[in-house]
């Protein structure tokens, strides 16, 4: 009886307690803000947080309950209480694993000699932008331009929907002058997606393209229209008015692999 009870002090000694302080900063992570001040995220999810361990992204702190894989133990991993989980997940039921990261920051000169880029337009839903880095990889696009006022890719909503993109896309953040610089600079042409353009099938890709998907309600900014050549994906207008920006992308994405016999 003595040796039960010795185990059960020895297992409790394992579990850790989240402190406030970490709480605190975990639940401050939900607001950009933070984000931005302390270069940290969540992801939460063991195939999520193994995906970007695996692909080198820097760890700060993992808490996990019960066993996890080997290769997610280590001086920065602590066991909490199923309690405790619950109280820091942004989750409406919480996982067995939850992670705090270093955001990755890329360099502008590794997108000169990328094939396509996707350049997101103030795109706000976090389901969107998730779905969209998703289906970018898939179709081996893996750099991402953003323009300010776009959503955080970084928030625990976009990260949970990329479903681990995160771990191997490029992204970077500019205004859009500063993306219309860069692709003239570099001989980058821009691909609008507009419901008045070029149809999908019968679209001429260039050897360099930023593709350019704008806001669920507005589309691309004038600025950026006025900058290239508009494709468009035909259907019954008439009916619906236009499709979700993620399923637009989606298929315009798929086009343009298809094209590169991808």
């Amino acid at each position: 009886m003595m040796c039960v009870d010795l185990a059960c002090i020895l297992a409790l000694k394992c579990i850790t307690v989240v402190t406030k302080n970490s709480e605190k900063l975990i639940r401050g992570l939900a607001l950009r803000k933070n984000r931005k001040k302390t270069g940290l995220f969540i992801a939460e999810g063991l195939k999520l947080v193994t995906d970007f361990v695996s692909a080198g992204v820097e760890v700060d702190i993992i808490y996990h309950v019960g066993p996890i894989p080997e290769k997610l133990m280590g001086d920065r991993t602590m066991e909490v209480s199923e309690s405790d989980m619950k109280r820091i997940t942004f989750l409406e039921t919480s996982s067995p694993v939850l992670a705090v990261f270093h955001q990755r920051k890329e360099d502008l000169k590794s997108f000169i000699d990328a094939p396509i880029i996707l350049l997101l337009d103030r795109v706000q839903d976090p389901g969107n932008l998730g779905t969209l880095l998703r289906t970018a990889l898939w179709y081996g696009v893996e750099h991402i331009a953003l323009v300010s006022g776009t959503a955080d890719v970084w928030s625990p909503k976009v990260v949970q929907a990329s479903m681990s993109a995160l771990a191997h896309v490029k992204v970077v953040l500019l205004e859009e002058q500063e993306w219309l610089s860069f692709a003239t600079e570099n001989k980058f042409e821009l691909v609008i997606a507009d419901m008045n353009g070029t149809p999908a099938k019968s679209f001429e890709w260039s050897r360099k393209q930023i593709l350019v998907m704008g806001n669920e309600g507005h589309g691309a900014s004038d600025m950026l229209k006025s900058s290239g050549r508009k494709i468009t994906l035909p259907g019954d207008s008439s009916k619906m008015e236009s499709l979700n920006v993620a399923v637009s992308g989606a298929t315009l994405l798929y086009e343009y692999a298809s094209s590169r016999r991808f």
